[in-house]
């Protein structure tokens, strides 16, 4: 896999996505079967340190945004704070039925593996790969847009369509937003922890149609003006995060 890192790194990107897919499929599967629903959670962990492990032995942990944010640019993490306000509108439903210590227990287990390895795939990996053979500006959009498009996966997990259609726009606007902030302070972590919050809310609050359509608003609301700014920003600035070398494929 090192080898395709460096030589041809969206067929990295895309395996490792392919990768993820997988693991929560099986995860959620043989957690049912088992009746042992943190399954999925453990998976992604173990997905996780595998790989850290495989970055650190290639020295490409900050290149890929695991890093703290960059000399200089502590003032952009300021960016994120419309990301983190969107974090609280799930609450506004109240509390899910039958949240209870093991159940909030097990989506922070599911909540830090899921932000984590998507992240690090899609605002490291894929990110990384497009911008090595375009723009920084047409990176951060289609990755942002293959980020939203990819949950339809999660069509395979029992969401309704209506239901999988407002996710897949939220995710757009957020998987955009997350990859400028990503390339403008050179670091993802930030993002992780605002992608944990982020789910972790729509873990522990009731789902509904029409709860979704507000909350999908409210985020095309505050993101689309946001994602603007920040490519306003990014035209200012420039980049953080290291450029990646020109695929030798």
């Amino acid at each position: 896999m090192r080898n395709l890192l460096d030589t041809h790194p969206l067929a990295h990107a895309l395996i490792w996505i392919a990768v993820y897919i997988v693991a929560v499929n099986i995860g959620d599967a043989v957690g049912e079967l088992l009746a042992f629903p943190s399954l999925t959670g453990i998976l992604l962990i173990v997905l996780s340190v595998v790989l850290v492990v495989s970055l650190r032995g290639a020295r490409r942990l900050a290149f890929f945004g695991l890093r703290r944010v960059q000399p200089g640019r502590g003032r952009s993490t300021l960016w994120y704070v419309p990301l983190f306000a969107i974090v609280l509108v799930p609450y506004v439903n109240g509390f899910a039925v039958g949240v209870d210590a093991p159940s909030v227990l097990s989506a922070l287990l599911l909540v830090a593996g899921v932000a984590f390895v998507e992240e690090l795939l899609f605002r490291g990996f894929l990110l990384q790969a497009l911008r090595s053979q375009g723009s920084t500006t047409s990176a951060i959009l289609i990755s942002g847009v293959t980020f939203g498009v990819g949950h339809v996966v999660n069509l395979l997990r029992g969401y309704a369509l209506a239901e999988q259609l407002l996710q897949i726009v939220a995710a757009v606007v957020i998987g955009i937003a997350l990859a400028y902030c990503a390339v403008l302070t050179g670091s993802i972590l930030p993002g992780i922890v605002f992608h944990a919050l982020f789910n972790l809310g729509a873990a522990l609050t009731p789902s509904t149609v029409r709860a979704d359509a507000i909350t999908v608003a409210v985020i095309a609301v505050v993101m689309i003006p946001y994602v603007l700014f920040l490519r306003a920003r990014l035209a200012r600035v420039g980049p953080a995060l290291d450029s990646p070398p020109a695929s030798v494929a």
